[in-house]
């Protein structure tokens, strides 16, 4: 399928590539499918939505950024994790031009099931993060 992008141009990516978002992204609910879109060499990755060619978000595993998240049964549920290794984290991250600092959005990491190709972003009360995030 010919996906439209405004970074990259038309791309012609596989429909088995998508990535589903049921409840689309906070802010982004109307775009329900994305895919992953390799940067350069590196950890980092661009989340480009299907249908709305001017949507695209820069993420990498939380690794990257120290991150580690602990993932309860119940928020893995919306996306029918059966398997721990289906389970695939990755952050969005923003890039300060004035610093050159990246800055991770912790508090709202995307999970997504590789064995049906669906995600969600887990959006993490203040109160949460110690509980669930652990960094080094």
């Amino acid at each position: 399928m010919e996906v439209q992008t405004s970074r990259f141009g038309p791309l012609d990516l596989p429909e088995n590539t998508f990535i589903e978002f049921p409840w689309g992204l906070p802010g982004f609910e109307t775009s329900k499918r994305f895919v992953l879109l390799e940067h350069r060499e590196g950890p980092f990755q661009w989340l480009q939505a299907v249908d709305q060619p001017e949507v695209a978000f820069v993420v990498c595993p939380p690794e990257v950024m120290g991150l580690h998240y602990t993932v309860p049964p119940d928020k893995q549920a919306p996306i029918g994790i059966q398997q721990d290794q289906d389970l695939l984290l990755l952050v969005l991250v923003s890039f300060d031009r004035a610093t050159g600092n990246l800055r991770p959005h912790v508090r709202g990491p995307l999970l997504f099931n590789a064995a049906n190709r669906k995600g969600y972003q887990w959006s993490l009360e203040n109160g949460e993060l110690p509980k669930y995030l652990c960094s080094k």
